[in-house]
This record gives C-alpha cells, structure tokens and sequence, in this order.
C-alpha cells in the first residue's frame, strides 16, 4: 500500500549523467514480450548519457487472457510464483550498485496491468519488494485486449466509443482509487489502434472522464507519465497527447515521468528530449523520478 501524501516529495541533486531524465518505463527480458537482459539496458542508458533508469517489468494476472508469465534465466514462470520477484529485485539493485560510479542511477519499478480483482491475486512476495515505483496500467476492457493490433479491433467491434470511454476510464479510476499505485502508464493507449477504427473523435474520449479522473488521482497522490513509444510507432503524439496532458496540468496534477516503454535496448531513452520540451509547453516545470515510492522532482534539470 502507498504510503506517502501528495506533499511528501523530495527534490533530486543526485550525481546526474550528461542527459537530464530518467527513463521511468522499460521493459527488461523478464517481460515475456521483451529482449535484451538488466545489463543490456543499463549500458544502453548509460551510451545515452541518461541520468538513470526504472525498470518496469510486466505484471500481468488476468485469468482470461494468457499473459501471466514472466521470463527468468530463459524459463517461463507463472507469475504467481512470487520466488521470481527476489531474483529480479537482487538483479536489479545489484546493477544499481554495479553502475553508480558510472553515473547511472538504477530504480526497481513493476507495471502491474489492472483489473477488478488484481491486487487479490498479487504474488506474496509482491509486498515484501521494496519497490522504487509502482505502476498502474489497463491494457484490458472487459477482459479484451486493446494494446495490440489484432486483438484491439476484435475488442474495439464490440464496443461503441462511449461505451470504450465509460469502461476504460472507469477501470482506470478504480486503478486510482485503490490507493496501491503511484504512476497511471500510457494514459490514452485506446488511440494507439483506436484512431484507425473509431476517428478522430477518439482524440477527445478523455473529456467527460478527466474531472472525476482527476479528482481521484490528486486525493491519493497518483501522477501520469508521458510515453514516448507512440513516435516510435509513427503516431503523431505521445501517450497521453499534449491535449490532456494540458487538461491534467490545468486541473492540478503535477507529478509527471516520462517513459520510453522500451522493450529492447535499443529503444531505451527515446525521444525523451522531446517529451521533455512538451512537458514543459504543457504547463510542468520538470519530470519526476521515483524513490522508494516517493516522488522526486528533478529541479535542476537544466
């Protein structure tokens, strides 16, 4: 359970690398759709001059839909058997330990995919890892997948567009209103296939929503990130787009992460620059990091 109050941040002067920004969204080969090992991505971010890294491996439980697996030592294990969170946390802040002198700072973060009844089914040793951040996803409406292209439109047939804004956000303040997560990921991932099958009035889905959204997210101190993998995927804007990330700042979020959602190396730190300049259009004066599940304010990002 979370444990800190809206006001309960700190600021950042921790030795940084060339580059101002964490990467709070990355997804190391223990993520059953990812490649590339903990050091892999450390030494990509560290190439990329990054000040550091939070790796946010899946967390998927959804008796419906056959994802609750996790990779560990090149085996697929049920996520249920918790065993493997030790030896990810220990690869976790052991690279942390490996890579400080090099300017890198390391953070243990998990992406747990949320639906009624996920935190009943966590993993017991889910409690006792002394997580960096813990993140809140929905990638599911109905049990139904949304995230990937073909399940998405199989998904997207069968519900209107109101009925798409009503289920999605309603599980995403549930999400909130549980108190347990820190972050929301990719707030509007709905428009990564969305656009294609319900047009352009996909882009203002989020309107009715935000206020009771918004509402719930400041009384349990829940941030968002800006997701940088919608570029990588030739879309025009990130997730969530500049509209609601304006309408978030305006209705009095603060906390903001930005997040390259790499599920390979080669991605880690993308177009983070250019979250970083929307951000701050947007009305934010700095991204946040996480510590030990408080929020970090990186004023002196120059």
């Amino acid at each position: 359970m979370k444990h800190i109050s809206s006001l309960d941040r700190v600021v950042c002067f921790g030795r940084p690398g060339n580059h101002p920004v964490i990467d709070l969204h990355v997804h190391p080969d223990y993520s059953i759709d990812a490649k590339g090992s903990v050091e892999d991505f450390c030494l990509k971010a560290v190439e990329m001059g990054l000040r550091g890294i939070c790796f946010t491996t899946h967390l998927d439980t959804d008796p419906d839909y056959d994802d609750a697996y996790v990779v560990v030592n090149g085996k697929r294990l049920s996520v249920f058997d918790g065993r493997w969170l030790e030896n990810y946390e220990s690869e976790v802040r052991t690279a942390g330990d490996s890579f400080r002198d090099r300017g890198l700072q390391v953070r243990l973060g998990v992406e747990v995919d949320y639906y009624p009844g996920a935190l009943e089914v966590l993993p017991d040793q889910f409690h006792e890892t002394e997580f960096d951040l813990v993140m809140g996803s929905v990638h599911l409406v109905d049990h139904m997948q949304m995230s990937t292209e073909k399940d998405a439109l199989t998904t997207f047939r069968k519900l209107s567009l109101e009925e798409l804004g009503e289920r999605y956000y309603g599980l995403l303040t549930q999400c909130v209103e549980t108190g347990f997560f820190d972050l929301l990921g990719h707030l509007d991932i709905y428009r990564r296939y969305g656009e294609r099958f319900y047009g352009n009035e996909i882009h203002s889905l989020w309107s009715s929503h935000l206020k009771g959204l918004t509402a719930k997210m400041k009384a349990h101190a829940v941030g968002f990130e800006v997701n940088t993998s919608s570029w990588r995927k030739g879309m025009q804007e990130p997730m969530p787009e500049s509209s609601l990330i304006r309408a978030l700042r305006k209705s009095g979020i603060t906390t903001v992460t930005v997040g390259s959602d790499a599920h390979n190396p080669a991605d880690v730190g993308a177009d983070v620059d250019r979250a970083l300049d929307l951000i701050r259009n947007c009305g934010f004066d700095a991204p946040f990091d996480f510590l030990k599940r408080r929020p970090v304010m990186m004023a002196d990002i120059t």
